[in-house]
């Protein structure tokens, strides 16, 4: 049985992971507070119709269940980093049953003391965003919790990856 994932953060980096997954052939749902525009409808109408949104965090939490949290930071003009909403939302999730997946670009070492199971780091470009999530050209994982296995779909996207680290 493949996981159910849910992407934590609908915007553009969320909807690539979202849609990439979905068109792998995996169950996906999402939750986002906001009211995001969709960003790949033209390309992947279909595959939008196959995502749920979800009304809370952790609905359908269990063991069985990967989060792949897509959360942005902000940078100020002046260069100082923003992390609060991927702090915010990695707290909400401590304690899920389910794993964590932190897909960002922000550097491991300031995230360090946060709740997160595994890393991978984002090099998406917009417009390419879905076509790089089905088959990245760079696969990188951190593991932050160990003795946990890593989701299903990361053997899948380490055989579809140019290189591996």
């Amino acid at each position: 049985m493949k996981e159910q994932i849910v992407i934590v953060g609908f915007g553009w980096v969320g909807q690539a992971n979202a849609l990439a997954l979905s068109h792998m052939g995996y169950s996906v749902s999402y939750f986002d507070p906001g009211s995001p525009s969709r960003h790949y409808e033209k390309t992947y109408a279909e595959d939008y119709g196959r995502l749920t949104r979800l009304k809370s965090l952790r609905e359908i939490d269990s063991p069985s269940t990967v989060y792949v949290v897509c959360v942005g930071d902000r940078v100020s003009e002046d260069g100082v980093q923003d992390i609060s909403s991927i702090e915010r939302a990695l707290v909400d999730l401590k304690g899920a049953k389910g794993r964590v997946v932190l897909r960002s670009t922000v550097i491991p070492g300031s995230l360090a003391a946060l709740p997160f199971d595994f890393y991978v780091p984002e090099f998406l470009h917009e417009k390419k965003a879905v076509e790089e999530c089905i088959t990245p050209y760079y696969f990188v994982v951190g593991r932050n919790t160990p003795n946990i296995p890593e989701p299903q779909f990361f053997a899948e996207w380490q055989k579809r990856a140019l290189r591996t680290f």
